[in-house]
């Protein structure tokens, strides 16, 4: 078995063809789904003129975004979205940018996978590029997470590929992205630290500084309530049901605090800091972990749509489980059994 995926891993031009059936299978689905309810959701409307509100230059937190009739008094993230979907806008549609992200997360979570195991790492691009609920959010419901994510496993590749510059810059872009990726900076804190280019880490903060002020300081109140403090304090919706708030709140009917939620995933992160100091190996799970249990634990609607930047860690590593499980297969079956 590993002497088969090693051989494959070989063939000129595999990594190309997995992600040309991922691209594929995500054009295919926006025709063949597009029956769908709802499909696709407000996210989409709110995306799409948020970025004509940009090419405008003006800001998608000074005035509220039409559609259908309805007024969204909130753009509820980080002004990179606006910024990155606006190119597809004017190309006809900006899914084209969610599945061009898509494209970036195949190559960079393969580009990981070669990084921390002795496997075959194209089985990582595989996954994600047949993993239904990334196709049905880019394709169908026509989300944004996957433009946070793309920055951030862009910046780890490279980080791991030790081009820290490129790796810090591209941190900054994800910074500017989606408020999860924030979620570990205290993991990547360490990390530039104890590659001792923490300069480049401060890069990081000057480049998504750069992208987010212009937006904060055009202003400040509807920016900070929008891209932080409205998931904390926005209702309990049915379709939310994913977050350790409906979780409480539907069992005992208590409504959990904000500073509570926000102490227990104190927690979570002192515990991956202290496991990522004893190896740097655990770098890619705890990034996984950390996103998925920050989804969970800190919004009041839990959204099946946060937990893709962790699922994309998770799947950099499917190459070393594979590798891990054929290698005990093999020895198990070469080890003669013992009378």
């Amino acid at each position: 078995m590993r002497s088969w995926t090693r051989r494959l891993e070989q063939t000129n031009y595999l990594i190309f063809i997995i992600v040309g059936i991922g691209v594929i299978v995500r054009l295919v689905s926006i025709p063949v789904f597009a029956f769908v309810a709802n499909s696709p959701v407000d996210v989409y409307y709110v995306d799409r003129l948020a970025a004509q509100i940009v090419l405008d230059l003006k800001s998608p937190y000074l005035q509220g975004v039409v559609f259908h009739n309805f007024v969204l008094n909130q753009f509820p993230y980080l002004p990179m979205i606006a910024v990155y979907y606006a190119p597809f806008y004017l190309l006809g549609d900006i899914r084209f940018g969610s599945i061009f992200a898509d494209i970036l997360i195949m190559f960079s979570v393969y580009w990981i996978a070669k990084s921390i195991n002795r496997g075959a790492a194209f089985f990582a691009p595989l996954a994600f590029a047949l993993l239904p609920f990334s196709i049905f959010l880019t394709s169908v419901i026509s989300t944004n997470m996957m433009i946070g994510t793309a920055f951030l496993t862009l910046s780890i590749a490279a980080l791991l590929k030790k081009n820290y510059l490129v790796g810090a810059i591209l941190l900054g872009v994800a910074l500017a992205t989606n408020q999860l990726v924030w979620l570990v900076l205290p993991l990547l804190i360490f990390y530039f630290w104890g590659e001792r280019k923490f300069s480049h880490f401060l890069g990081s903060l000057l480049v998504s500084a750069g992208i987010i002020l212009p937006f904060l300081i055009a202003n400040p109140f509807r920016f900070v309530y929008d891209v932080v403090l409205f998931q904390f304090e926005r209702p309990l919706q049915v379709d939310g049901s994913f977050s350790l708030y409906s979780l409480v709140n539907s069992i005992t009917g208590i409504a959990l605090d904000s500073w509570v939620r926000v102490a227990l995933f104190l927690v979570v992160i002192l515990v991956a800091v202290f496991w990522f100091k004893r190896k740097t190996f655990y770098l890619i799970p705890l990034m996984g972990g950390v996103l998925l249990l920050g989804a969970f634990i800190l919004p009041v609607n839990g959204f099946w749509n946060y937990f893709l930047p962790g699922a994309a860690f998770f799947c950099a590593l499917i190459p070393y489980a594979i590798d891990e499980i054929t290698s005990k297969i093999e020895k198990s079956v070469s080890s003669p059994k013992k009378l």
